[in-house]
């Protein structure tokens, strides 16, 4: 004789199909790399669109931004994935479509790049946001339940930054000790690391310090969407004319200033010491760094 299944075992079975599958269809994500984007004032940011989807095949993308600290000046969509999609450009709006050329795709796409311009001459910050209007759709044009992750944008005053500018090759990781003097007021939570094309530049680990001890440290996170930028444990503000003390440790090939002394708009960093990967010593080489907040 066939067993029953009780009704309240089945009603259970049921909801657990259910869970298994809204948790399924959850994991499809929508995202920004990098999440977290800065530039300074009057210099631009490339962020990239991403889907990490299953069996999907278009979607509509509304992102919004404040008008007042940013503006998206272009958009380039992945023609070779997407050959079906639009853009439109609003005042702090950007509405996107696109559609693959093949039936459905499974996997982790880039949908195109925002080029996004720093409008206001001051610090300010605006969230990057999908709209809730955003979508995205399976071949048959049903809506498919995704994770829309929103981003940042931090645009930075160029008086509150300390940049020393793109630098060149030849480059090597290593432990860098030199010193920096502001020529005016520094404030700063991260440190940008300039790279060497096609390779992951960036910085191990900083302190800066003075007589009195650290005034701030930052430690890498991995080859992350942000993997250029390292954030401090604090905020903190280098004054005008003081001389502080630092300490880089570079990863991979980040771009070099090969002199002692260099000095910029910013003020003045020099190198004191440089020891290589390969325990090479040198007094001439500074990273190509930029400290912003």
């Amino acid at each position: 004789m066939r067993e029953r299944i009780p009704f309240g075992a089945l009603g259970f079975i049921v909801l657990l199909v259910c869970v298994a599958f809204t948790i399924v269809q959850a994991q499809n994500e929508v995202y920004l790399v990098p999440q977290d984007s800065n530039a300074q004032a009057g210099d631009k940011a490339e962020v990239e669109i991403w889907a990490n989807a299953t069996d999907f095949k278009s979607g509509v993308i509304n992102l919004t931004y404040d008008p007042g600290c940013a503006n998206v000046t272009d958009y380039v969509w992945n023609v070779t994935n997407f050959p079906l999609s639009d853009w439109s450009h609003g005042d702090g709006s950007e509405w996107i479509t696109f559609m693959a050329s093949e039936l459905t795709l499974t996997g982790n796409y880039q949908i195109g790049t925002l080029t996004i311009l720093c409008v206001n001459s001051e610090t300010c910050g605006t969230r990057l946001h999908f709209d809730e209007s955003s979508t995205l759709f399976d071949p048959q044009g049903i809506e498919l339940i995704a994770n829309w992750v929103d981003g940042t944008l931090t645009c930075t005053s160029i008086e509150d930054s300390f940049d020393t500018g793109s630098g060149t090759y030849p480059s090597i990781m290593g432990t860098h000790n030199g010193t920096i003097t502001p020529a005016h007021d520094i404030i700063a939570n991260k440190m940008y690391t300039y790279p060497c094309s096609g390779t992951g530049g960036h910085s191990e680990s900083v302190t800066i310090y003075n007589a009195s001890g650290p005034i701030a440290e930052a430690r890498w996170g991995g080859y992350s969407a942000d993997y250029h930028n390292v954030t401090f444990d604090t905020t903190f503000t280098l004054l005008a004319n003081y001389t502080y003390n630092y300490t880089i440790r570079t990863g991979s090939y980040p771009q070099m200033h090969h002199n002692a002394t260099l000095t910029t708009s910013d003020g003045v960093i020099n190198c004191s010491e440089f020891v290589d990967a390969n325990g090479n010593v040198y007094n001439d080489w500074i990273p190509a760094i930029r400290l912003f907040h």
